[in-house]
């Protein structure tokens, strides 16, 4: 399949997303004693692992482009949620942030809620090459939260 972009693109996408999570955890606490914190990261921890045993581990990619063999995969989280790791990733990493804030890690939350918009909407056109009916997937689904967005 041809790509969009430069390959380039996509390594630098994940390049940044991996960055800014590391700064993130870099910079301050990992862990709140506040049982909101921890329920929200539950639920995103939770949500990650339920997307991996879906798509099977062997089938994931981290980089947008999808894989030669790629199938598309509406069920489990994904019957409601295109990017539930992405959704993962930020139900992480937000309350985390949040709970031991600063004005760095605060930057760098936003640039890694930029990067995975950037990447999930790179993803999403790649996605409409490669498989003719993403477009009507896209139509009963959400990108990252049920319901809202």
């Amino acid at each position: 399949m041809k790509r969009l972009l430069h390959p380039v693109w996509s390594y630098s996408l994940v390049g940044l997303q991996f960055a800014s999570i590391g700064i993130i955890l870099m910079t301050g606490a990992w862990l709140s004693g506040h049982w909101l914190v921890w329920a929200a990261q539950t639920v995103g921890v939770l949500l990650g692992l339920w997307a991996v045993q879906t798509m099977h581990l062997g089938h994931f990619n981290i980089i947008p482009d999808p894989r030669d063999d790629a199938t598309l995969v509406e069920r489990g989280p994904y019957r409601w949620v295109r990017h539930p790791m992405y959704a993962a990733i930020l139900w992480v990493m937000v309350p985390m942030v949040l709970a031991d804030v600063s004005p760095t890690r605060m930057a760098w939350l936003l640039v890694l809620v930029l990067t995975l918009l950037l990447k999930l909407h790179y993803e999403e056109a790649l996605l409409c090459r490669r498989f003719a009916d993403y477009p009507d997937y896209q139509q009963r689904s959400h990108k990252l939260l049920p319901w809202l967005f």
